[in-house]
């Protein structure tokens, strides 16, 4: 029987069908891959010459070197961390998903009263961290119930048993972006290229990381290595793998 995410993945899919149905299997997910590179790169050459900006003066702005800009536009860095993009995003006046290349650049694309299609991104560590990816793997209709307009949502496969038996390897949760959320909640973080999905709390001059499963220590930031955390959001809903 297709999975329900199965399904949304043939859909997502279906708008790339006439591009690469003409390769052999095994170069199809290369193609698909390659032109996604090539359309974001693109991207972010054509906003940041609508701006009339420099590298170097959008450098500034974002704190990313020239010499990274340069290889975003070229295609060279595929991987654009998601800390990154949001930077990157703002300081080209748009939004992570256009530059990733979605066609309007809009956080979550209106379906019906109350369902969007969420972008599902690659992947948020349960464990000792993995690389955050950057690109759309698929989307996924997803009742959100209320006004998104101001609100960016994004779905992230989970790698890793350190949340577990709560949020387990394979598992897929809505993430809702922000900033900063309360202590004691749950929240996809980033710390350098890596995103984690952990328990954070907060005192006076630290932030602690914590997970369900008792395998994994607590990480604890102080003083300036606390400024290392950044939230990406809180996570309030939980896909389970079947």
């Amino acid at each position: 029987m297709l999975q329900y995410w199965e399904f949304c993945d043939i859909i997502a899919l279906r708008a790339s069908y006439n591009v690469i149905v003409r390769s052999k299997p095994g170069e199809r997910d290369i193609r698909r891959k390659a032109m996604e590179t090539v359309l974001t790169s693109e991207r972010i050459k054509q906003r940041r010459k609508e701006l009339g900006l420099s590298y170097q003066e959008l450098a500034a702005v974002t704190g990313i070197s020239k010499s990274t800009l340069q290889r975003y536009e070229t295609g060279s860095i595929k991987n654009i961390p998601l800390d990154k993009l949001d930077v990157l995003a703002e300081g080209l006046q748009t939004t992570a998903l256009f530059i990733l290349g979605k066609t309007e650049p809009t956080n979550a694309e209106f379906i019906s009263s109350g369902i969007y299609n969420v972008p599902v991104f690659d992947s948020v560590s349960a464990g000792f961290g993995a690389y955050a990816d950057s690109r759309v793997a698929s989307y996924i209709p997803t009742f959100i119930g209320h006004n998104v307009e101001n609100d960016e949502y994004l779905w992230i496969n989970v790698k890793g048993d350190s949340m577990a038996p709560t949020i387990e390897d394979g598992d897929r949760i809505l993430v809702r972006r922000r900033d900063s959320v309360d202590s004691g909640s749950v929240a996809v973080v980033m710390i350098g290229d890596e995103a984690f999905v952990k328990k954070i709390k907060y005192g006076r001059g630290w932030i602690e990381l914590h997970s369900i499963n008792p395998y994994y220590p607590v990480r604890r930031f102080e003083k300036e290595s606390a400024n290392d955390v950044r939230v990406v959001g809180a996570v309030i809903e939980v896909s389970k793998k079947l």
